[in-house]
């Protein structure tokens, strides 16, 4: 239900983009930490940033904390002099390297693009590009950070905070935070308040149960987000940060949060970036959401990889760990795989679940995913498809060299000389009349149709393989069935016929899956 509920929500909030009176799309970090000219693009209104250690999550969500004059802040409050300090002390020896830093900001407005640049080289100072009696564009911002939660001066105000001799301020929290916590926790409220006295801080929770208990004895993940309720739910137009969202809670709740917090942001206008190592946490977002943040060993730097498709993203996570992978190109090598497994895993006794097939994604970019699945000791049990054209191309080499010298990688192609679609479109001509049948049509309409096609597209002045795509997609339509479709089922028909130009495929196919269940 709740990843229906997701799904609704993103189509919405994307809609919703163009009508942000503030929207960030973008941050550059040039010298701060060691990163190169280091550009990451906001394309969806709830951001998700991933990547292991030291790839600079947590420096990004500061440098966006500086992006927006904040109203009624301290004079350093978000200010990148604040964030990104240097350690220089006289009497010792070590020190920072200061080196000259920049970050850039890309705004889109309602008056259209905008942009910023905070420079440090003695002094920290802002400049517009050139554009005369600009100035930092103003908006809320809230900041959380992992020190937010369990600093031990945040502990020890707390404990002082219960020790007071005079009575503190009471404020309930609004319906609509408490609401927020209650879609998140499986917990019923009848009353939280804050209590304060001076800059002394705690929440005090009643259930419906009769339940009453101060913050010093809730849970790290309920104190996170009844404080974070408080915090966030009134707020309208703002940009929220939130540095690792999933600490302290568990996996269903961490997927609650997400969906809560993109409906906050869709009813609210507000801008939700955050950093996680939760997958999780990163499935709650479209892929236009995601942001994947790599050390690569090769430039010696941090860059963005390209949002990774599933198959890559549980590998990465390790939640494929005992299944075979197959990466592949498009719906149509997905489709003809899928035709000989249905011949392979009954004879094998193999269940479907065992075997993921991702798609979605060109092969240049498959040396990509190659060094990530390297990465993270994933390969051994990856086999990656490419189409017949690519055969003897410089992209099987990127491959292996992606993997490293000596790995033993496995590399397969497609049956035919030219496109999959083209492959297809032959076996289609030369189908039995009995095998005809599973495509809902006679031979005789098949034959009409597709003399029609090759008739009308011989006429077509793009390249062959654009042809071959765009007259096999007029016949998937045609005859009412997806593209991907009808390669399952001529690839199962070729699949047990020993004679067919697919025994390769097959053979190894079937060699492969021995030796991974063994």
């Amino acid at each position: 239900m709740i990843e229906r509920r997701l799904k609704e929500i993103w189509e919405k909030l994307q809609g919703r983009k163009p009508y942000l009176p503030h929207f960030l799309s973008g941050i550059c970090l040039d010298g701060i930490r060691g990163f190169d000219d280091l550009r990451i693009m906001f394309d969806y209104p709830v951001s998700v940033i991933v990547g292991g250690n030291t790839t600079g999550k947590s420096s990004v969500i500061s440098a966006a904390a500086c992006a927006y004059k904040v109203p009624g802040a301290g004079v350093r409050d978000f200010m990148p002099s604040t964030f990104f300090r240097d350690y220089r002390s006289k009497p010792g020896k070590r020190q920072d390297i200061r080196e000259e830093v920049k970050i850039e900001f890309d705004y889109l407005t309602l008056d259209g693009p905008r942009s910023m640049r905070w420079r440090r080289t003695k002094n920290w100072n802002r400049s517009f590009f050139g554009r005369k009696n600009a100035s930092q564009p103003e908006r809320e911002v809230y900041l959380r950070r992992p020190s937010n939660l369990n600093s031990p001066v945040e502990v020890h105000g707390t404990l002082n905070t219960a020790r007071l001799k005079s009575k503190p301020e009471e404020t309930p929290l609004t319906a609509a935070e408490i609401e927020f916590a209650y879609r998140i926790f499986p917990v019923k409220y009848s009353e939280v308040v804050h209590i304060s006295s001076e800059d002394k801080k705690l929440l005090f929770a009643v259930q419906e149960s009769g339940a009453a208990y101060s913050e010093l004895h809730m849970a790290a993940g309920e104190r996170a987000i009844l404080q974070l309720s408080q915090k966030i739910t009134q707020l309208n137009g703002a940009l929220v940060l939130i540095d690792e969202v999933e600490a302290g809670l568990h996996p269903s709740v961490q997927q609650s949060l997400m969906l809560n917090l993109q409906q906050l942001a869709l009813r609210h206008d507000l801008q939700i970036i955050v950093t996680t190592h939760s997958p999780v946490v990163l499935d709650a977002v479209p892929p236009h959401g995601k942001i994947f943040l790599d050390r690569d060993d090769a430039l010696g730097k941090v860059v963005v990889r390209p949002a990774y498709q599933d198959l890559i993203q549980n590998a990465v996570y390790g939640r494929s760990t005992g299944t075979l992978k197959l990466l592949c190109e498009d719906d149509i090598a997905e489709g003809i795989l899928k035709g000989v497994f249905d011949l392979l895993l009954p004879q094998e006794r193999i269940k479907w679940e065992s075997v993921h097939i991702g798609c979605g994604t060109g092969a240049s970019e498959f040396p990509t995913y190659a060094s990530a699945l390297a990465k993270f000791g994933q390969l051994q049990d990856t086999v990656f498809i490419l189409d017949c054209d690519q055969r003897g191309g410089e992209v099987e080499g990127r491959i292996q060299e992606a993997a490293g010298r000596g790995v033993d990688i496995s590399i397969l192609f497609l049956p035919g000389d030219g496109t999959p679609e083209n492959w297809v479109w032959d076996r289609l001509k030369h189908i039995s009349d009995t095998e005809i049948q599973q495509l809902g049509i006679d031979r005789a309409n098949l034959v009409n149709l597709m003399n029609q096609l090759d008739t009308l597209y011989d006429s077509v002045s793009e390249s062959p393989a654009e042809i071959a795509k765009s007259k096999f997609r007029s016949l998937s339509e045609s005859l009412h069935k997806k593209a991907a479709e009808i390669c399952r089922i001529v690839a199962r028909l070729e699949a047990d016929q020993k004679e067919s130009d697919i025994q390769p495929l097959v053979d190894n196919l079937l060699g492969i899956l021995r030796q991974w269940r063994e």
